[in-house]
């Protein structure tokens, strides 16, 4: 009897690229997602470390500002800091997935784009890490009529700092790019100019006014 030969099995699905080489090239970094399985969660994780880090930054930044006037706090106000950069963050990714996906559509998985995107921000912000452990903040006021005035003439101080004014532009700079690789994603992905600019265009002004809303005290100070 003739032996029947067995059809060969599938070949395995690819492995999907890693968030940091989206940064070394990235056409051919969603070349490979396209051939991939979508997965929500894929690039979560870049996000949250990106949260964090953004956290930590603007922690530093208005670290001086702690206690003046009078005021306790301590470690509580420095972790609420921190938090409330955290959550900007991860709002602003939430903004990028969602209204994303109504401008792209199912097919530029709008959620994977985007989180690969983030894979962006930790360099920077550990550059800004660095610089604000090493570079001595400017010296701000310690008494004043009341403790609200004194916090407001302490983050004008700050935000006239060229570290400050540095860490708004990047920040601004580097989410810019952001969508910009987005449009990438989005064209590769779907095959459609329109697509891809919707899925851009439609949560880029909220996400810009959210960046400035993370640094509102220090730019009001800017000014």
């Amino acid at each position: 009897m003739a032996r029947r030969d067995r059809p060969a099995p599938p070949p395995p699905p690819p492995d999907a690229p890693l968030a940091a080489e989206l940064l070394a090239g990235p056409g051919a970094f969603f070349a490979r997602l396209r051939a991939c399985e979508p997965r929500a969660w894929r690039y979560l994780a870049p996000v949250g470390l990106a949260a964090l880090l953004a956290g930590v930054v603007y922690a530093l930044l208005v670290r001086s500002t702690v206690g003046l006037g009078g005021e306790g706090g301590g470690l509580t106000v420095h972790a609420t800091n921190v938090f409330g950069n955290v959550f900007l963050t991860v709002f602003a990714f939430g903004l990028m997935a969602g209204l994303g996906y109504l401008g792209a559509g199912r097919g530029g998985r709008a959620v994977e784009v985007y989180g690969a995107t983030f894979a962006l921000l930790p360099p920077l912000y550990v550059l800004l890490i660095v610089l604000l452990l090493v570079v001595p903040a400017p010296e701000v006021p310690t008494s004043g009529a009341t403790p609200l005035d004194v916090q407001r003439v302490a983050l004008r101080t700050l935000g006239q700092w060229s570290l400050s004014r540095a860490a708004v532009v990047l920040t601004v700079l580097a989410t810019l790019a952001q969508f910009a690789l987005a449009y990438r994603g989005f064209r590769t992905l779907t095959g459609s100019r329109r697509r891809a600019w919707l899925g851009v265009l439609s949560p880029l002004v909220p996400v810009l006014l959210l960046t400035v809303i993370g640094f509102g005290p220090l730019i009001a100070g800017m000014f």
